[in-house]
């Protein structure tokens, strides 16, 4: 009956071992995700994002790495968007104040990739997000190592041109601008997602549009204390 009993306490212990050991990393975050007020978990331990190579705002190497070792909101824009981006920008800068009046946790770092590389040099974005907030990271790169960073959050974009006689025309993400295009300008259509990357560089959850600060920041702190 005691070698019974030690059996079983052996096999109990080694069930709770490996639970500690691995099961945390892979977490059901089910629950919290029921207490979030206006975010959604889309983490995969599973899955990490693709190697990427870009340049930030200081014409700096911008990669996987830069998204490690602390928690980033970050944003994909355009410098000549007329209201999505500016108005994100802006509820980012409102959540960062609202934040670092939370002594309790860490605030986040901003980062703002660019859509059109074409337009948003290194220095262009500089200045642009540098009106929103001096800490906010601007980063550019070439239009291939982009596209394929945006795939893995679900995020999407379109060129759209006027032709001749002032009709839209939609370019998908392969397809080169002209140089009337490039001359008289285009828009662009896109997601307005905010995401959070979590210290090991992986989405963990999304903020859909319209943003509300507040609300972010309550989600964010619950999320950054049951991580």
């Amino acid at each position: 009956m005691l070698k019974k009993t030690s059996i079983v306490i052996v096999a109990v212990t080694i069930i709770v071992v490996t639970f500690f050991l691995y099961g945390n990393s892979n977490r059901d975050y089910k629950a919290l995700g029921s207490q979030l007020k206006v975010s959604h978990i889309i983490y995969n331990p599973n899955k990490s994002l693709p190697s990427f190579s870009l340049v930030d705002q200081d014409n700096q190497l911008f990669n996987n790495d830069n998204l490690k070792d602390g928690w980033t909101l970050l944003l994909f824009i355009y410098t000549h968007c007329p209201d999505v981006c500016p108005t994100e920008l802006l509820d980012m800068s409102t959540l960062k104040k609202l934040m670092l009046k939370d002594k309790a946790i860490s605030t986040p770092k901003v980062v703002v990739i660019t859509f059109d590389p074409l337009r948003d040099t290194p220095e262009v974005l500089k200045e642009y997000v540098r009106h929103f907030d001096k800490d906010f990271i601007g980063v550019s790169g070439e239009q291939a190592q982009i596209d394929q960073l945006i795939k893995p959050f679900g995020a999407y974009y379109e060129r759209v041109i006027y032709d001749e006689k002032g009709k839209s025309v939609i370019l998908k993400a392969n397809d080169k601008l002209s140089e009337s295009a490039l001359q008289d300008g285009y828009v662009i259509n896109h997601t307005a997602w905010i995401y959070l990357i979590n210290p090991e560089g992986q989405i963990f959850a999304g903020f859909p549009s319209p943003h509300n600060p507040s609300k972010m920041a309550d989600d964010i702190k619950l999320i950054m204390n049951q991580f």
